[in-house]
């Protein structure tokens, strides 16, 4: 008898450490993983980042700036280019009430990544045009739209060429007409990073940040987005 509740016993504690690891997997950590949208707390203000991996990037340390501040969200996805925003923006909206939204599509628009039908300076503003009609019939929160971040130094290590400043300057000047039109807000991240690209990009055909260009970004997203949270400040 005593033996057989030593197994008993044995197999229970097994059981339960187990049980401990799944739901350990389970509970990721917004401030280290992106798609770990946190459960809000009451009260405080709810924030939606929509973007492509360079937002995804910086949104766990956005998160971890606006703790007790605000409660920051995100699409659970890679928002890749403006066409493609356009066709899941009711998705990532949701039914939920958000406060601040801040957005942004550029890179996949410059670079063309996985787009049959490539970005143009018009066709980027016609997707932002609509993108922006269909926030504002959805939601009354504060829309910030972000400048995308400049592209690498050299050919990208994917599609082998060089953006331009030129280029790079047409589609920006585009959004930028598009945002000044719906009296959006305009959050520069091209120019937050500005010419410490080589310094704080991944690489010269690396369009993705360091440790320390993250922190530079989430600096500047977090600023803007506290603004219309705080005003007052």
């Amino acid at each position: 008898m005593k033996s057989f509740l030593k197994i008993l016993l044995f197999v229970l504690l097994i059981t339960s450490q187990l049980g401990y690891g799944q739901n350990s997997k389970k509970q990721k950590d917004p401030f280290k993983d992106p798609y770990a949208n946190p459960v809000d707390a009451a009260g405080l203000p709810r924030v939606l980042i929509i973007g492509d991996s360079i937002s995804i990037g910086y949104t766990p340390r956005v998160r971890r700036h606006l703790d007790g501040i605000a409660n920051v969200h995100r699409p659970t996805t890679n928002c890749r280019w403006s066409a493609f925003g356009d066709e899941h923006i009711d998705e990532w909206l949701g039914d939920s009430k958000w406060d601040v939204i801040h957005f942004n599509f550029g890179l996949w628009d410059w670079y063309g990544w996985s787009q049959e039908e490539k970005a143009t300076p018009e066709s980027y503003a016609k997707s932002l045009e609509s993108i922006v009609q269909k926030m504002k019939a959805k939601t009354d929160a504060t829309l910030i739209f972000a400048i995308t971040t400049p592209p690498c130094v050299g050919p990208e290590k994917k599609v082998k060429f060089v953006i331009s400043e030129q280029r790079a300057k047409e589609f920006n000047n585009a959004a930028r007409a598009v945002m000044e039109k719906h009296d959006v807000r305009i959050n520069n991240l091209y120019d937050a990073v500005g010419k410490n690209r080589e310094r704080l990009q991944r690489g010269a055909d690396d369009v993705h940040y360091t440790e320390k260009g993250r922190d530079v970004l989430a600096e500047k997203v977090t600023a803007e987005i506290k603004a219309p949270l705080r005003p007052e400040e």
